[in-house]
C-alpha cells in the first residue's frame, strides 16, 4: 500500500484461499493459512478434558460470595413500566 489505499482487488471464497494460490489481475498468487486447523482441534481437545476435570479456571477464587448469614441487604428498586422509562430518555 504505497498511496495508503486499499482498493478491493476481488473476492475469493475460503475454499479457493485453502487450495493455496488464487488469481488476482491475472496472476497466480500462493495462499497460506495463518492459523492451523488441526493444531486448534488439538487445543480445543485439551481445554474440553482440562474443564471435564475441574483443571480449567479463568481465574483463581478470589474471595466466596457472602451468604444469607453474612447479614447484607439490598434496597428494593421501584419497578417501572417500560413506557414510562423510555418517556424519561
Amino acid at each position: 500500500y504505497p498511496q495508503r489505499k486499499s482498493d478491493v482487488l476481488g473476492e475469493v471464497s475460503y475454499a479457493q484461499l485453502k487450495s493455496g494460490k488464487i488469481i488476482v489481475q491475472g496472476k497466480e498468487i500462493p495462499t497460506a493459512s495463518l492459523s492451523s486447523y488441526p493444531k486448534a482441534a488439538e487445543i480445543a481437545q485439551t481445554l474440553k478434558e482440562w474443564i471435564r476435570k475441574g483443571e480449567f479456571q479463568l481465574t483463581e477464587l478470589v474471595a466466596p460470595l457472602p451468604g444469607v448469614e453474612a447479614g447484607i441487604t439490598f434496597k428494593n428498586i421501584e419497578e417501572r413500566p417500560i413506557e414510562q422509562a423510555q418517556e424519561n430518555k
